[in-house]
């Protein structure tokens, strides 16, 4: 199932299921095939998502296609 980028609920369930499984609960690892198999979303919408991530400084890049969450992020409750 694809992900139409103008479908605002949806894009928010999205958001939202990022927020919760890899800032706040620090998943140690993604990869493109993980997040397009848990959010069932394009590998284009998987690739946005993971630069975002990236960008903001959440998860950096330790091998090829393989993302790790920053470990100095403060803790979440």
């Amino acid at each position: 199932m694809g992900i139409e980028r103008r479908q605002k609920g949806r894009r928010a369930e999205v958001v939202k299921a990022v927020v919760d499984h890899v800032v706040h609960k620090a998943e140690t690892t993604v990869t493109l095939e993980g997040l397009q198999d848990f959010l069932h979303i394009p590998q284009d919408a998987a690739g946005r998502i993971v630069n975002s991530l990236v960008n903001a400084g959440i998860v950096r890049e330790v091998r090829g296609g393989l993302w790790q969450r920053v470990a100095d992020l403060p803790p979440t409750s």
